[in-house]
């Protein structure tokens, strides 16, 4: 080290060589603010030459408005150093780093800024930002247009005449919730209806004019799921947009707010909801002041919460308040009556969304009566929408429907002792139907495993060893 400040001292050229070599700009002053020496990129920075700006002070620079903020000025009285976004001529922009140099008794002897052009980065990341303002205005535009014929055909589904028992029970008691106005818990295996139960209660409740507010806990990031919920003061953390943003509580204000997967939601953010729930108030991130909602919560989950409680991934506080008002939504192998009914709505109401004209043959509608249908009504929806759009003739038979409805139907009609079928030809069909349902029920082949309480590992090598062909759409897997 000694023999570099030697080289230096011998030959200072050497010295401003390496520091007009530099990209960034580099501004020197001594231990009260005078410039001493700046390089050639802070001319350019500055809009003036180095005669103008050497020998005088930064705080009288700044005055003049040479740069604003000076951060040698603000390193040198806080003591340490210090970085800012600095603004130069032209409206130009610089993150600028001021840098101490003390002697060896701790002393302050001069001082050394850093500084290098952000402009471009801020421009590009505003107009990003106001792009990203423009493209939700019009993908909300657009979703209100597209959504009116939806929401009809949603508004038909919860109106629909269910005939068996279990619905028609379930029906009595989301009457019985939607005349009170507290929190309720919707539970059911996926695809059973508790999104369009929550709309249901919504719509015959006294919040029925206010919005209706749907989020799925398990769609979002764990990072995320605060800010959405709860919203943000603007600049309370990195990537907060300039304005803040109201969280979704706020934005169903007088109505419903639906939490989907309710047992998603980590505990952190479960003590938060209880909080809301108690109090009605809410603190969004970077908020110094609570701020108050007219918001009904209504949760759903097809995860048995008790047992969470249990374990201890679930407030049991949260789940005694949330368990009070509470409706089971029915498999629909538990509503097999309404099998049919439900079959030819979707078929007529995908007829007319496709220009169709397709119909059942009586052996498909058999065959709808016999499956166990584990992905629920939303299996049934997405079965036939698909079957209307891809079948070849008007009339939809056996040899349309996917392999594993036909797989599972043969299976379920061999009886144990026939003599066509050895025990293990038996067994291996029904840990064939048993991987089937799980994937149909889970979703994904991780899910799947662990509903079979077996390694992923091990599923894939009898999804392989079945031969059972797997698709995946919107990062869901079904079976083909």
């Amino acid at each position: 080290m000694e023999r570099l400040f030697d080289l230096f001292h011998q030959n200072p050229e050497l010295f401003i060589g390496i520091l007009e070599s530099i990209n960034d700009a580099i501004y020197i002053t001594d231990q009260e603010g005078t410039t001493l020496w700046i390089n050639t990129v802070s001319e350019t920075m500055f809009c003036l030459p180095r005669s103008v700006i050497i020998g005088r002070n930064v705080r009288d620079l700044e005055r003049e408005g040479v740069y604003k903020p000076s951060v040698i000025r603000k390193a040198l009285e806080e003591g340490k150093n210090v970085s800012v976004v600095q603004e130069v001529a032209e409206g130009r922009r610089y993150i600028a780093t001021g840098h101490l140099v003390k002697n060896k008794e701790g002393r302050v002897i001069a001082a050394v800024a850093h500084s290098r052009d952000i402009t471009e980065v801020v421009k590009n990341a505003t107009k990003l930002q106001e792009i990203e303002e423009l493209l939700d205005k019009y993908s909300t535009y657009i979703r209100k247009l597209t959504n009116v014929r939806e929401n009809r055909n949603r508004v038909e589904y919860i109106n629909f005449g269910w005939k068996s028992n279990s619905r028609v029970t379930a029906n009595k008691i989301i009457e019985k919730i939607a005349a009170v106005d507290t929190m309720s818990l919707i539970v059911g295996e996926t695809g059973s209806g508790k999104s369009l139960t929550a709309e249901r209660i919504h719509s015959l409740s006294k919040r029925r004019t206010g919005p209706f507010v749907e989020i799925n806990s398990a769609s979002i990031p764990e990072s995320l799921l605060e800010s959405e919920l709860f919203g943000y003061e603007k600049g309370s953390f990195t990537g907060a947009t300039s304005k803040g943003k109201p969280g979704l509580i706020k934005a169903a204000e007088g109505g419903t707010l639906f939490l989907d997967e309710i047992g998603e939601i980590p505990l952190h953010l479960q003590a938060k909801i209880l909080r809301f729930l108690q109090s009605k108030t809410y603190l969004p991130i970077g908020a110094r002041e609570p701020q108050q909602a007219d918001v009904r919560i209504i949760a759903a989950t097809n995860r048995d919460l008790e047992s969470m409680v249990t374990e201890g991934t679930f407030r049991s506080d949260l789940f005694y308040r949330m368990n009070v008002l509470t409706v089971k939504m029915p498999a629909l192998r538990e509503s097999r009556n309404d099998i049919e009914d439900l079959a030819i709505y979707y078929l007529n109401l995908f007829n007319d969304k496709y220009n169709k004209k397709k119909h059942f043959s009586d052996g498909v509608v058999k065959t709808f009566l016999q499956y166990a249908w584990p992905g629920n009504v939303r299996e049934l929806e997405n079965l036939i929408e698909r079957l209307v759009i891809l079948s070849e003739d008007e009339l939809i038979e056996d040899k349309d429907l996917p392999q594993k409805m036909m797989k599972q139907n043969i299976t379920s009609s061999v009886p144990y002792h026939s003599n066509k079928a050895t025990m293990p030809e038996i067994l291996e069909e029904m840990e064939k139907k048993m991987i089937i349902d799980a994937i149909e029920k889970g979703n994904s082949t991780r899910k799947a495993a662990k509903f079979l309480g077996v390694t992923q590992s091990l599923l894939m090598r009898r999804i392989r060893k079945y031969n059972i062909q797997l698709v995946v759409e919107e990062s869901k897997t079904f079976v083909k």
